[in-house]
């Protein structure tokens, strides 16, 4: 009698590793697609803030006025809700765009920044931000410049 030398299944070791090998397949995917998910999300929230910035920036109550340039600080006055008018500094400080106070107060306007860039030219507020993951946006806003009256 002849012994066959083919096997009829997988031992039982090679099912283990083909387990684990499948499993470990499965984690590499659901870690990409995790993060691929949480980029999204991330650029999504940075585009509302993004957007929510230039509204405030661009509120006729606010009346934001152009001042001037320090380093890479454009400075402005406007108005509170008080009726008082107070200056402001718009700088990108660490990974935000911030708007400072002259009485040490701040507020992040855009966070998760990897480079941002801001210019005044005729009228017109331009600011530039590159996100740490996803596409630069650029928006331009009209800040008439600050008029003194004797």
């Amino acid at each position: 009698m002849k012994k066959s030398m083919q096997r009829p299944a997988f031992t039982l070791i090679e099912t283990m590793w083909g387990l684990t090998i499948g499993v470990l397949v499965l984690f590499t995917v659901t870690l990409v697609l995790q993060q691929l998910h949480r980029n999204l999300a991330i650029n999504y929230q940075l585009v509302q803030q993004f957007d929510n910035a230039m509204m405030n920036l661009s509120n006729p109550k606010a009346s934001f006025r152009y001042e001037g340039r320090e380093d890479d600080k454009i400075l402005l006055t406007g108005q509170t809700h008080a009726g008082e008018f107070r200056h402001y500094r718009l700088v990108v400080r660490g990974s935000r765009l911030i708007m400072t106070t002259d009485k040490g107060g701040f507020m992040p306007l855009v966070e998760h920044v990897a480079q941002a860039h801001l210019d005044y030219h005729e009228n017109c507020l331009s600011i530039m931000v590159k996100p740490k993951h996803g596409q630069k946006m650029t928006r331009l806003i009209f800040v008439p410049e600050m008029t003194y009256e004797i």
